[in-house]
């Protein structure tokens, strides 16, 4: 998926962290706005998803456990 989003950084991403996790693959991106998050969605992400899911070895039971969630300062934990 990675190859398919490119190298440069979207506007509005403030920060991306990627790992394993107990059950599959974890991934946390901050963004400054939700706005800026559906402009990189509409713009790029789901293009790269397509592109991804044509590739061989791609398991779309994997895929489909995606969840986000929206917090704003109020709901930081820190």
């Amino acid at each position: 998926m990675e190859k398919h989003l490119g190298p440069d950084r979207p506007p509005g991403l403030l920060a991306h962290v990627a790992g394993p996790s107990d059950d599959g693959w974890r991934i946390i991106n901050i963004w400054a706005d939700e706005a800026a998050f559906r402009r990189f969605q509409s713009e790029r992400l789901i293009r790269a998803a397509g592109l991804a899911a044509q590739e061989e070895g791609f398991d779309p039971a994997k895929a489909a456990a995606f969840r986000s969630a929206s917090v704003d300062g109020a709901e930081m934990p820190f």
